[in-house]
């Protein structure tokens, strides 16, 4: 590393961990990906960096 580079201090990022018993408990906005990872998103962001790739 040169003695110029600035660093970044990381974070964890924040989860939680639910125990549902019924999948109708989740809201619409939640999807599950393959592996069973639940994922929500970001509503109304149509960022335009995303666009122009």
């Amino acid at each position: 590393m040169s003695a110029g580079t600035n660093q970044v201090k990381s974070c964890p990022i924040p989860t939680r961990v639910l125990t549902l018993k019924d999948w109708s408990q989740l809201p619409d906005c939640y999807s599950q990906t393959p592996g069973g990872t639940l994922f929500s998103t970001t509503p109304g962001d149509d960022s335009q960096f995303e666009m122009d790739i």
